[in-house]
């Protein structure tokens, strides 16, 4: 039963709801400030029937940066990849717990303004779409769990209006480019290394991380399986794909199981000259003495590469996109495509690769009118 008191001028009202578990002191729900008497009985009827029906909510006064940072130790971090965990953890420091609007209010009064003005703020920092989407998918986790947590009523991330995610101009090579490139690089170390990424559009982790026995040669499959992955203070691990489309079977033509065939024969021989010393990791990609190549070092040769052969400086990433755009140029099914690159659905192959598949627009109206035509006659 609620108790309406007047001080002053205006009303209050105190609930008693029990004693505290742990402390056994007696708790209560009040609120004051109302003007008149039957807006404080209003109000309090209204928290009655919310206890009646296990509604009500106690609002948490959690300062924003302790709760998110409380959240992310005991809970997101042990949820999700190590290398992810590493770059929200990144995000966090660097955005979230500090030197915004929010880090000192209390979780129950942050706003979604206080989120759109951080966006803008973060927009105006020249901070790509991408990396801020990034930063309101964490947002979004945290407030959820705190909904969940009945922390909170509801999830104030969930009607902010993060910037939508601009995709740069890919540089990819022509096929001059690649023959160019290969032609320079036939006599390298990493010369499988490119060939892997250009045949088959595997990221470098994904090749870099690459067991033997991911490989059926007599099938000419490559199962993706793994990547190798920089965790800051733990160096180069072997790490588990984001998702499971990202596991998948790639087929290989003769060209690359015969360049394969030739590795083997390769590490064999260093295992010979070095003995003892040669770590089997069964690693396709490896050093001489059997441990995994550094992912710098890749980038370093290819610079240099790219620089001999006069060809467009691409990443190593645009190598992926160049294997995907040679695919859509030949009319192979976008499906199929997706499936082949490890994306989680063809529609995000069609958000990046849209614009290059061919405009097969001019044939519509015709072919519309034929279709009618043919029902008429």
């Amino acid at each position: 039963m609620a108790h309406i008191r007047k001080r002053g001028k205006t009303y209050s009202y105190a609930i008693d709801i029990g004693s505290d578990p742990l402390t056994g002191k007696r708790k209560q729900i009040s609120k004051g400030g109302f003007i008149k008497k039957k807006d404080a009985e209003a109000a309090a009827r209204k928290i009655e029937l919310s206890l009646d029906e296990n509604r009500y909510i106690e609002l948490s006064k959690e300062i924003f940066s302790d709760y998110i940072l409380k959240w992310f130790n005991d809970h997101y971090s042990n949820r999700i990849k190590q290398t992810s965990a590493m770059n929200s953890r990144y995000i966090l420091e660097k955005h979230l717990l500090k030197k915004n609007l929010f880090a000192n209010k209390e979780i129950a009064k942050v706003t979604t303004s206080d989120f759109d003005l951080f966006y803008n703020q973060k927009l105006q920092e020249n901070y790509s779409t991408s990396y801020i989407r990034k930063m309101h998918q964490l947002l979004y986790q945290a407030f959820s769990q705190a909904v969940k947590w009945k922390k909170i009523i509801f999830n104030p991330v969930g009607d902010a209006d993060p910037p939508s995610v601009k995709y740069e101009e890919m540089s990819i090579w022509s096929l001059k480019d690649i023959q160019e490139f290969l032609g320079q690089c036939k006599e390298e170390r990493h010369y499988l290394t490119f060939l892997l990424a250009i045949y088959t559009g595997m990221r470098r982790g994904e090749i870099l991380g690459l067991y033997w026995s991911d490989i059926d040669l007599e099938q000419k499959v490559i199962h993706v399986k793994r990547s190798l992955a920089h965790v800051p203070k733990k160096g180069y691990v072997f790490t588990s794909l984001k998702t499971k489309n990202s596991k998948r079977q790639i087929p290989i033509p003769e060209f690359i199981v015969n360049e394969l065939f030739l590795q083997k024969k390769r590490i064999e021989e260093w295992k010979e000259k070095v003995g003892t010393l040669f770590a089997d990791k069964d690693l396709v990609i490896c050093t001489s003495t059997g441990s995994p190549q550094d992912p710098r070092n890749v980038v370093r040769v290819m610079k240099r590469i790219v620089k001999t052969a006069k060809v467009p400086n691409i990443r190593f990433h645009d190598i992926r996109h160049t294997h995907a755009s040679i695919l859509i140029s030949t009319g192979i099914d976008i499906v199929k495509i997706s499936k082949r690159l490890g994306h989680a659905n063809p529609k995000i192959t069609l958000e990046f690769y849209a614009h290059l598949l061919p405009n097969t627009d001019n044939d519509i109206a015709d072919t519309f009118h034929q279709t009618i035509q043919s029902q008429t006659n």
